[in-house]
């Protein structure tokens, strides 16, 4: 009798397991994704990479008098700084950061930016897939900064955050994403964690 109950207990805890991590899984695009409502702030933080909608958010962010300028990280790169002139954005709005090679070094040398034109608040913008771990750098770069981030993301054509799993493109920018993230909490970054995802796959 103790068997039978043991067994279905186990069963049953089994299967609670089996659902909640299903539901885990199928919200895992979801939770990469952080898209918060636009604050008047003194800067819009544009970084580089991915398609023409982190460019197009920002500009309109810019357009609609959100904030006053524009720091694209890592401005030289695709010509993104004649892109956003030509499409609206002033010339003396536009300060370019050239170094950063990861996510951490945006975070970080936009911080020495926003110290040196004594701005205290930013709209950081990039692609939704990629927002998470975004947010998690810029955390760690700005924390005790006092300076305040809201974080925008601009929708990736092609990326379905609640059917990630429907795609081979979704699944692989998905995984990628999460390998990046636990890799950035060991402080891999740049061009070892490109090496090291190369391995992998």
């Amino acid at each position: 009798m103790v068997n039978k109950r043991f067994i279905s207990i186990t069963i049953i805890a089994i299967f609670i397991m089996i659902l909640v991590a299903t539901m885990m899984l199928t919200k895992a695009g979801e939770f990469l994704v952080i898209n918060e409502k636009p604050i008047k702030s003194d800067v819009i933080i544009m970084l580089s990479g991915g398609g023409i909608e982190r460019l197009e958010k920002s500009v309109e962010l810019y357009q609609q008098k959100y904030a006053p300028f524009l720091i694209i990280s890592n401005g030289s790169e695709d010509n993104l700084a004649l892109a956003a002139q030509t499409i609206g954005v002033e010339c003396e709005s536009l300060i370019l950061e050239n170094r950063a090679k990861s996510t951490r070094d945006n975070a970080f040398y936009t911080k020495e930016l926003m110290e040196k034109y004594q701005f205290d608040s930013a709209i950081v913008v990039s692609s939704d897939y990629h927002m998470r771990r975004v947010k998690s750098n810029f955390a760690h770069a700005f924390r005790g900064s006092g300076i305040r981030l809201t974080y925008a993301s601009a929708s990736s054509p092609g990326y379905d955050p609640e059917r990630w799993w429907s795609t081979k493109t979704d699944r692989r920018i998905t995984v990628i994403e999460y390998i990046k993230l636990v890799g950035n909490f060991f402080g891999i970054h740049g061009k070892s964690a490109k090496e090291k995802l190369e391995e992998l796959s």
